[in-house]
């Protein structure tokens, strides 16, 4: 089984990339003073791709945990981002995602290698989530967070990757926090998600953690991508 084709999953989400970036400046924790990018910038227009080599093989870790069973299965799986030429011209490179659970393998792409599609691929799976549990209208989903994107909070962080201390980006939104139709969303308004970009990390994008608490905090429903690191799992200072 193969997940949405590249076309019609860009075209879906690509009003996202053509949203206004908010810019500011920040200061890194070791000091140096660089542009803060905005969260649509940091998401879908930051060339992380341009750099790897054709051959490259990313693999991310992606767990997902729920409390019970009424809000589906817990799982894990393997996300693989290949780079390589594009078939019709070899000057090009492309990016395609495969998806291993278990014995089932699907994919998605080919995506121009540009910024990490695995960006792309991760959102249309939460709308789709979030769709099957609301059961209210995917349109509205994605424009939710097409909306939450735009206004993320980014901020710099350090965290570990391959033995050392990196400098990146945490993107935090909470898409559903104020949102009009909290009786149909019910524990999905407070649903919240974590980024976590570096551009000292291959393919720019590290992590990802949703987490969907209940009224207690704990969590009912979490989901958690980590690129492949023979490190300890990244620590947010």
């Amino acid at each position: 089984m193969r997940l949405m084709s590249p076309r019609l999953l860009l075209r879906r989400l690509a009003v996202l990339a053509v949203l206004p970036a908010l810019a500011g400046a920040a200061v890194l924790p070791a000091g140096a003073a660089i542009a803060q990018p905005g969260p649509v910038e940091l998401f879908f227009e930051t060339p992380y791709l341009a750099k790897l080599p054709n051959g490259t093989r990313l693999s991310y870790n992606y767990t997902h945990t729920t409390a019970r069973k009424d809000l589906g299965d817990s799982f894990d799986e393997t996300m693989q981002l290949t780079v390589a030429p594009a078939e019709e011209d070899a000057s090009k490179q492309v990016a395609k995602v495969d998806i291993r659970r278990g014995e089932v393998e699907r994919g998605a792409g080919p995506f121009p290698a540009i910024s990490n599609p695995l960006t792309l691929v991760l959102l249309e799976r939460e709308a789709k989530e979030i769709t099957d549990l609301s059961k209210g209208s995917p349109y509205y989903i994605r424009n939710r967070l097409r909306d939450a994107l735009a206004k993320a909070t980014v901020e710099p962080t350090r965290f570990d990757y391959g033995g050392k201390p990196v400098a990146g980006w945490k993107m935090s939104m909470t898409p559903f926090a104020d949102d009009p139709h909290k009786q149909q969303l019910v524990e999905i308004i407070n649903r919240r998600y974590e980024f976590l970009f570096s551009d000292e990390v291959p393919g720019g994008l590290y992590a990802m953690r949703v987490v969907t608490p209940q009224a207690d905090g704990k969590a009912i429903i979490e989901t958690n991508v980590t690129l492949s690191d023979p490190a300890a799992p990244a620590a947010v200072k």
